[in-house]
């Protein structure tokens, strides 16, 4: 992904998660708010609840992969966080690409679906 299309002050992430809602699932947590500009950043987390640092470097190539993909499918204005649960490192890469467009319907961040 661009540099300009990711979150990587903490300020951002901390506003996405007070002002934004958030969709939960085992696998990860889905938060988003609006930031009005033209392109959707998305930011990626995850906490040593998820494990050592092998099991978040894993946890976080999953989400980065996926994202990765799903991109230019969602919507532009929004700030989008991806944070990730212990169970993501059970699935591989196909699973947690249907958990996080499930999520993402379900926030209504995705374009095609929001007739954009």
């Amino acid at each position: 992904m661009e540099r300009h299309t990711r979150l990587r002050q903490s300020a951002d992430f901390e506003r996405v998660r007070r002002e934004g809602r958030s969709w939960p699932h085992p696998l990860l947590v889905l938060a988003a708010c609006a930031n009005g500009l033209d392109y959707t950043r998305v930011g990626i987390a995850a906490s040593r609840s998820v494990g050592q640092a092998v099991a978040r470097n894993r946890a976080r190539r999953l989400l980065r992969e996926t994202t990765r993909q799903l991109y230019h499918g969602l919507s532009p204005g929004w700030d989008v966080v991806l944070i990730a649960r212990p169970g993501i490192l059970e699935v591989k890469q196909p699973q947690v690409q249907e958990v996080v467009l499930a999520l993402a319907r379900r926030a209504g961040l995705m374009a095609q679906e929001r007739g954009q």
